[in-house]
């Protein structure tokens, strides 16, 4: 067994771990397949930390694979935090609009309740559940990222993509985001 072999194979088996008891943990309590699916989102995303583009280029051949499974054309290179949300959901069994690569646009989709995406209240934050910042002006989004779970303290935990040109957990003040969504399309 080679050593990428040795490493990933831990990687695979904790994940699907972690999917089959998010899915017996949902059932037994009632929840929606969403939930379970919101927690394969989240452990996907975790498993990717680390993932960096190739400088500042916002490319990568792991980046440029998520946007053609938007269905974008690459190039362009995108900024790749909407991509990186998107694919989590995708390896959780949903797909979501390929709008989701313009943090702007998919603010308006989840204000309207469309394209998979439901505006929730920043209170009503859990786990899986998606968050908008804005950090450029003239934009109603310009970022966004998963939670890792409820906010707590004024912060809340969240795996992102496109940070500092990696995918990352950071850790945010909740004053900061400008919209939660939850994905609300079923597997």
């Amino acid at each position: 067994m080679d050593l990428m072999t040795r490493r990933t194979v831990p990687l695979t088996l904790a994940l699907a771990l972690a999917a089959t008891l998010a899915a017996l943990l949902s059932s037994a309590h009632g929840a929606t397949a969403t939930s379970a699916t919101r927690e394969s989102a989240v452990m996907w995303a975790i498993s990717q930390v680390g993932t960096r583009e190739i400088g500042t280029s916002n490319c990568s051949r792991k980046i440029n694979r998520w946007e053609r499974a938007m269905g974008l054309k690459v190039p362009p290179c995108r900024v790749w935090c909407g991509a990186f949300v998107h694919q989590a959901f995708l390896q959780a069994g949903v797909r979501l609009s390929a709008r989701l690569i313009d943090p702007h646009r998919s603010y308006l989709d989840a204000v309207a309740g469309r394209r998979g995406l439901k505006r929730i209240a920043p209170s009503q934050i859990g786990r899986g559940d998606i968050v908008f910042y804005k950090f450029r002006p003239r934009v109603l989004a310009s970022h966004m990222a998963i939670a890792r779970g409820r906010p707590r303290d004024g912060m809340l935990d969240t795996v992102e993509g496109n940070v500092s040109n990696a995918a990352s957990v950071e850790t945010r003040g909740v004053k900061y985001i400008v919209l939660a969504a939850r994905v609300v399309a079923s597997r």
